[in-house]
């Protein structure tokens, strides 16, 4: 299993590729969620995205977000070493 974490320029590019990772890789809705990002004074409206992935569709995933307007930011396996 490979955690990943993607930033998005908005709440809906990110809501939208979580939808779009859960319907083509049949996931459990528990398995990504996104959230709002902190922001200092200026308004924002980034969020990041971040999910747990079997490692045969990690290349897919990475993918999707990519196509759904996300950076990707972290991608580490699930006891925490960095791809």
């Amino acid at each position: 299993m490979r955690v990943l974490a993607a930033s998005f320029p908005d709440d809906a590019s990110a809501r939208s590729a979580r939808s779009r990772l859960i319907r083509d890789f049949d996931l459990d809705d528990r398995q990504i969620g996104v959230e709002a990002l902190a922001h200092g004074r200026r308004l924002s409206d980034m969020a990041i995205l971040a999910g747990r992935f079997q490692d045969s569709i990690v290349a897919a995933a990475r993918a999707v977000v990519e196509q759904s307007g996300g950076t990707l930011v972290i991608d580490i396996d699930d006891r925490g070493r960095n791809a």
